[in-house]
């Protein structure tokens, strides 16, 4: 698939089959992830993968916002071990970001869909997957093989949010 077709084509999936992810998938996947451009090359994430169909079922249980059952969860994750947590750029988040967009890509590469999903409980997160004190979940990403693709959202058009050479009033 081309990149520019895959970001067009790319929907948030929220309903799955109950196909198994496969691993070699699931590797590339991570992959793509850990390809993703952070700040100064820090590469302050860490990828948690979650796909036993009980412990998803636990998952589920502490995060609201799944809808559906996926296959797997991918658990994003923040690095602040030997780092001061209160003084880390913003820029890291948007890292977690890029990482999200490349897991969401190469997901729809391999024929799986997948949504990210910030409504969880954080905490239970941590006590669930033995998360460390300095480990911080920012984002989990739902993914399996879709039972359906939703249609395109209505985007707004291009002169509504870009401008050339300055701003200028809608």
């Amino acid at each position: 698939m081309e990149t520019l077709e895959a970001i067009r084509t790319r929907r948030s999936v929220r309903s799955y089959t109950s196909e198994p992810i496969d691993d070699a998938d699931l590797q590339k996947i991570i992959e793509a992830a850990a390809s993703a451009p952070s700040g100064g090359n820090s590469q302050s994430w860490l990828f948690i993968s979650v796909c036993e169909p009980k412990q998803i079922a636990r998952m589920r249980a502490i995060c609201p916002g799944i809808i559906g059952i996926p296959s797997g969860i991918i658990v994003l994750c923040l690095d602040f071990r030997g780092q001061k947590k209160e003084v880390l750029p913003i820029i890291k988040y948007l890292d977690i970001g890029a990482a999200m967009q490349n897991i969401l890509l190469a997901a729809h590469d391999l024929g799986l869909g997948g949504c990210a999903i910030g409504s969880f409980h954080v905490e239970g997160v941590k006590e669930f997957l033995k998360i460390p004190e300095q480990v911080e979940p920012v984002l989990l990403i739902v993914l399996g093989k879709p039972r359906s693709i939703p249609s395109a959202p209505r985007k707004k058009l291009l002169q509504e949010i870009y401008f050339q050479e300055s701003f200028e009033k809608i």
